[in-house]
């Protein structure tokens, strides 16, 4: 035991980067119950598995469940439910971003890859156990920015796992990672949040008025993480281009259709921006004629438009578009040419003498 503790003292884990914002416990996070109820059941009768797969979408807590794990395991005052306590010295680390016994490991920027030499030196610290009676935890995020030799050396490890020692990795879908990797951990799927919760945080977190918090919260899919970093005032402005390209669209030739379509092929970022805020648009139109109810609407503020706008085309139309612009960004994932892709979107889009609703 002696040898342990004086081995303990000459492990260094690598140097923590600055603590992202909380949640830090799992009464703080919303949304997903059920991967939390897993874990803490899991925890309180000692069947943690040794490595998990969180798969879902950026911004939906899976980093966060992971830090919350990590205090719940190295808590020195745990509460009744096994949730850290906030106030001990582990729980104070942890949001200060100094614990030991929690690590994460990503690209360091300007690579866009987790290197070899980052898993070895996950490796070399597994050699030694945990500070304390605690848990080691290490959050490999993303998982599949691990290059083929990080993969590789990381598979090592999952073969031999050490005690008390927890590796999570998250990942989008498990197709991006190693299927012997995967085969390793045990899988939890986070859903995107609803996007009433996330209207809701929004809210309460930046002071957004109920119209502009849906709006934001439509256009995250349901990630909390990315509405957060959305500018309200910013998409305001989008929302109004994009309402104005698809009544130019609606009421030009096909000339004025090529025009607009090597505009948008120059910027990604407006490209993005007219994709998600036009199909917003269409699926409202949609939910307008069948009289759904007005929560549900992503362009709250704009009710009149879409009541107008729907009443002056049959639902079809709202649908072709909306199909239309879904082909278009699946292509544009495919990396099909973009010019050539917003071409036959233009064209696709233009119905003459139908208006939008544009403002």
């Amino acid at each position: 035991m002696t040898n342990s503790k004086k081995e303990n003292t000459t492990a260094t884990p690598p140097p923590a980067p600055a603590p992202p914002p909380g949640p830090w416990f799992f009464r703080e996070i919303l949304g997903q119950e059920r991967a939390i109820s897993h874990l803490r059941t899991a925890w309180q009768q000692g069947r943690l598995s040794h490595a998990y797969l969180f798969l879902g979408p950026e911004g939906v807590g899976r980093a966060s469940i992971t830090r919350a794990l990590a205090a719940a395991l190295n808590c020195l005052e745990p509460r009744p439910d096994g949730d850290g306590c906030g106030a001990c010295a582990s729980c104070r680390r942890l949001a200060a971003g100094t614990e030991p016994n929690f690590l994460e490991i990503g690209p360091i920027p300007p690579s866009l890859e987790i290197r070899i030499d980052q898993i070895r030196d996950l490796r070399r610290l597994t050699n030694y156990p945990p500070f304390g009676d605690g848990w080691r935890v290490a959050l490999i995020k993303p998982a599949e920015a691990m290059n083929e030799a990080a993969a590789n050396a990381f598979l090592k490890t999952l073969e031999e796992p050490p005690e008390r020692h927890l590796l999570v990795l998250t990942a989008q879908v498990e197709a991006d990672l190693m299927p012997t990797i995967v085969s390793r951990c045990y899988k939890l799927a986070f859903a995107p949040l609803p996007a009433a919760l996330v209207a809701q945080e929004l809210e309460r977190r930046r002071g957004l008025a109920a119209p502009q918090a849906r709006l934001l919260a439509a256009l995250s899919g349901g990630s909390l993480g990315r509405a957060l970093t959305l500018d309200p005032e910013a998409v305001l402005t989008q929302r109004h281009q994009v309402l104005e390209d698809l009544k130019t669209l609606s009421d030009g030739s096909a000339a004025a259709a090529l025009d607009w379509a090597q505009r948008l092929a120059k910027s990604r970022a407006e490209l993005e921006h007219f994709l998600a805020l036009a199909q917003l648009w269409y699926r409202d139109l949609l939910l307008c004629h069948f009289q759904a109810p007005a929560a549900l609407l992503a362009h709250q503020d704009l009710q009149a438009e879409l009541k107008a706008a729907a009443a002056a085309a049959k639902p079809k139309t709202w649908f072709q578009k909306f199909t239309a612009l879904g082909a278009a960004q699946r292509h544009l994932q495919a990396n099909l040419n973009p010019e050539l892709t917003l071409d036959i979107l233009g064209l696709r889009l233009q119905r003459r003498g139908q208006s939008h609703g544009s403002r």
